[in-house]
């Protein structure tokens, strides 16, 4: 307990009739099995709460006959209010394994057997001095703990720290364990076999029970059947080095993690984020390197050590890591990515499809397809004839030609401004002076954009400078 903790006495909460007779089984449950007592003395007292306990997930139809994914109340779960006794209770740090490294070492055996542990919790004894503490109340009495109950903010830790310290030796080499759960594996059935029976000796020798209803042994054919049927993650090649796939949109980022072998991919983790409503302010070039730096942060202790290809439909980031006048946000998350061990190749739009899928919102279909015009002005059709202001930039920057007819002058100077610009399948941008990255506007599209930044009703019909100005503000060049 916290120092200077002072005990809680709390009221019983009033439950109906058929509540009180789910508390009064469960009650004459734990008094038989000699896991519960009763107490009139203790100063510590939290009162009992009856929860719905969930089955599994179950697909049913709703009222417009669409097929959907629910749990379904399969009962009663009487549970003890312990928050305010976790809030004085000095916590235990122990660390529990993750999920995914736990499956990772588990993956590539060809036979597993799965046990779970009996009422796990009670199976820890609690100290006598530390009994009272468990004490709660319900309308047959007050009742204090013998053995571990659920609710206890260390009570994952305890019981973590008890099912290592039981398999210590053959943890990580023949079996994985998290809580009550046990993980057995072998390369052959004999070896399978062989690893069961370690374990089961050991729960006879720690007097661990096994809930023999929730066991299966040599579980092969339908997990092979299930894992061989759909597309899957795998665990990663050390030996090999790491692809991630990085796109951002304008409401979230996504994210792939994967390797190849004997030159086919496969994937390793998905991830994905929304954007919050300051980083939706970002512009294409920040939202893109977000991406990365999310990624590299998400798959971390992957990546680490590794050499990484780092794919992404943003071709100016090739660039941005070598820039050194930058925006001071772009600069720290360049500095962020100077651990890793990296290379950006581009990838168009069309071919990152997974990480740009996990990066886009659904967005409903509308059935409703509006008629096509077929009336155009004359001067509209007659714009699409006239070639935009920076045709030789981009030709430069796809096939690496100037103009012929160029003299010695014309070159010099178009070679000096040529590196503040990018070309972006179907646009071209300019890194400016003020480390904005505009988009270039053709001829016959400026003179919209200035009505629109001038007369609009956010445009406030200001003078050609300030008007001027809400143009470069709004990524125009």
């Amino acid at each position: 307990m916290e120092e200077e903790a002072k005990p809680i006495r709390q009221p019983q909460r009033r439950l109906n009739p058929h509540l009180q007779e789910v508390v009064r089984a469960e009650v004459l449950k734990l008094l038989q099995a000699g896991i519960i007592y009763p107490i009139s003395d203790s100063p510590w007292v939290s009162p009992t709460q009856v929860v719905p306990k969930k089955s599994g997930i179950t697909i049913i139809q709703n009222e417009k006959g669409e097929e959907i994914a629910t749990r379904l109340t399969s009962g009663w779960r009487v549970c003890i209010d312990y928050r305010k006794l976790n809030a004085v209770t000095r916590k235990d740090h122990f660390p529990l394994p993750f999920i995914d490294q736990v499956l990772e070492r588990v993956s590539g055996h060809p036979f597993y057997c799965f046990s779970d542990g009996y009422s796990g919790y009670f199976q820890i004894e609690i100290d006598v001095e530390d009994q009272e503490k468990t004490t709660f109340t319900c309308p047959f009495g007050t009742y204090a703990y013998r053995r571990m109950p659920f609710g206890l903010c260390n009570a994952p830790a305890t019981f973590q720290r008890c099912m290592l310290s039981i398999f210590s030796d053959i943890v990580e080499r023949i079996m994985e364990v998290f809580m009550d759960d046990i993980t057995v594996y072998g390369g052959t059935f004999e070896e399978c076999l062989v690893n069961l029976e370690a374990v089961l000796n050991r729960c006879i020798e720690k007097d661990l029970v096994l809930n023999w209803e929730k066991c299966h042994f040599m579980s092969f054919d339908q997990l092979k059947q299930f894992l061989t049927t759909a597309p899957i993650v795998r665990p990663p090649n050390w030996q090999l080095s790491f692809e991630v796939m990085c796109d951002a949109s304008d409401f979230a980022i996504g994210a792939v993690l994967g390797q190849r072998e004997e030159g086919k991919p496969y994937v390793i983790y998905y991830a994905s984020k929304t954007l919050n409503e300051a980083q939706r302010n970002y512009t294409t070039t920040e939202k893109e390197l977000l991406a990365v730096v999310f990624a590299l942060d998400k798959f971390r202790a992957y990546l680490v050590g590794s050499f990484i290809i780092v794919f992404t439909d943003h071709s100016a980031l090739k660039y941005l890591l070598t820039k050194q006048d930058a925006k001071a946000r772009l600069i720290r998350w360049i500095l962020l990515l100077q651990e890793f061990d990296l290379q950006i190749r581009d990838k168009k739009g069309v071919e990152n499809v997974v990480a740009d899928h996990l990066s886009r919102l659904a967005i409903a279909h509308n059935s409703h397809v509006l008629p096509i015009n077929d009336d155009f002005p004359e001067e509209s059709l007659m714009l699409l004839e006239k070639t935009p202001w920076y045709a030789h930039i981009a030709n430069y920057l796809v096939t690496g030609e100037t103009p012929s007819e160029w003299k010695a002058q014309d070159k010099r100077h178009f070679f000096a401004k040529i590196h503040a610009y990018y070309w972006e399948e179907p646009f071209l941008f300019k890194y400016c002076a003020d480390q904005i990255i505009r988009k270039c506007v053709p001829e016959q599209e400026q003179q919209g954009i200035l009505s629109h930044c001038h007369e609009n009703a956010c445009g406030g019909h200001f003078a050609s400078q300030k008007t001027a100005m809400k143009v470069l503000q709004s990524g125009f060049t």
